[in-house]
Parts: structure tokens; C-alpha cells; sequence
């Protein structure tokens, strides 16, 4: 396995955020710890990206299946997505950055192949991870990102649960040891009247109402 770098999540360093954004930007995959769980991601920017495509296939995953965005920063809300209901922006001044995924009709900034083909919506995250953050900073735009394991597999927390044929196929991998939360991000669907939850995890629904009650 080549190319393993050492960090801190919340304290990275400029040279593995700048070289991991230079794999992205060339169309690379990287492995790399999130807030949540270990994750694969590539470049959401580059048209047609290899990377993009190879994820699927590293994952062993069936093709169509929607995959987020990890943004930079909680504002992005409003450079990704369009049309949304004021309780979107609620939920995101609440829980970004954190372990909660909005989905949101997808703006003219989103590539179609990275949006939802049955409703042109996309997933969005701004993730608790600094490391992360910077990496979508310095790659110009968003990681299109999903868990590193095969599918069907249990998410990995930790670098050493990722599974070695994983980590053979990545261009980068960064070992940021246990991840903070060590669950998927809970989703919630953002496009009608109300939310809708459709994968609840460690933000709970019962967070989410109350939030936009707030």
C-alpha cells in the first residue's frame, strides 16, 4: 500500500490537505477520515471523473445510487442547492458542520452526474472535520464522498477496519485513526413542507424538529 499519510483531523497539515486536493483535482480517489466513518471520495467538479466512477467500483456498489457532497463550508447550502424551504437553513445553522446530510434540489452548480437522475436533488454536508473542509477548499469545490467499505459491509471507524483491498485501490489513503462520531450521518430530505428523515443516526429526528421549531 503506497501513499499512507499520518493526521490530525482537526489539525492538519498544508501539505497533506494540498496533496490530497491535487489527487482530487486530477481525478484521483482518496480514502480519508470523516467526523462520521472512513470515506472514499473524489472530485465532484471535474466532468465525467474517473474517480467519480471508480468509487462505485471499488465499492462494489450497485451504479444510480445517490452519493453526498462534502462542501467546505455551511454557506456552500446556498451555492449547491436551490429552491429550499427556510428550515433547510435552520438545520443547517444548527448541526453544520456535523454529522447531518440535507438533500435540496440541486443548483446549475451541481454536475447532473452528481445529482438524485429521479428528482435532480443532491445531497449535501459540511463535515466536523477541518481536514475536510480545507481539502474541498483547496480542490475548488465539493468531494462527491461515500463510506469505505464494500457495499452491504459495515462502515469502517477507523483506518485499521478498512478493508485492504480498499486501501490497494486508492491514488491517496489518510490515516486519521478513530473517526469522532463513528456512525453514518443522519439524512433528511429537504424539499417539501416538512423534513423528511430518511436515515437517522446520531442527529436524531426528534433534534431536527426541534431545531426548526426554534
Amino acid at each position: 500500500m503506497r501513499n499512507v499519510y499520518r493526521v490530525d483531523q482537526d489539525d492538519p497539515s498544508s501539505e497533506v490537505v494540498n496533496l490530497a486536493a491535487s489527487e482530487l483535482r486530477r481525478g484521483g480517489v482518496v480514502l480519508f477520515p470523516t467526523d462520521t466513518v472512513y470515506g472514499l471520495g473524489a472530485s465532484a467538479t471535474i466532468p465525467n471523473c474517473f474517480g467519480a466512477q471508480e468509487l462505485f467500483d471499488i465499492k462494489q456498489r450497485p451504479p444510480g445510487v445517490p452519493v453526498p457532497l462534502l462542501v467546505g463550508a455551511p454557506n456552500d447550502l446556498y451555492v449547491y442547492g436551490k429552491d429550499f424551504p427556510e428550515y433547510a437553513i435552520k438545520l443547517a445553522e444548527k448541526f453544520w458542520p456535523g454529522s447531518l446530510t440535507i438533500v435540496v434540489k440541486a443548483s446549475d452548480r451541481v454536475l447532473p452526474e452528481f445529482r438524485n437522475a429521479d428528482d435532480d436533488t443532491v445531497g449535501l454536508r459540511c463535515p466536523d472535520s477541518q481536514l475536510l473542509r480545507e481539502m474541498a477548499v483547496s480542490a475548488g469545490g465539493p468531494i462527491f464522498a461515500t463510506s469505505a467499505n464494500t457495499h452491504g459491509h459495515p462502515a469502517p471507524e477507523s483506518f485499521d477496519d478498512v478493508e485492504d483491498r480498499i486501501k490497494a485501490h486508492v491514488n491517496v489513503a489518510i490515516d486519521g485513526g478513530t473517526t469522532k462520531v463513528g456512525a453514518s450521518s443522519t439524512v433528511v430530505v429537504c424539499t417539501g413542507e416538512k423534513p423528511v428523515v430518511v436515515r437517522e443516526s446520531t442527529v436524531t429526528e426528534a433534534e431536527i424538529l426541534a431545531a426548526i421549531a426554534e
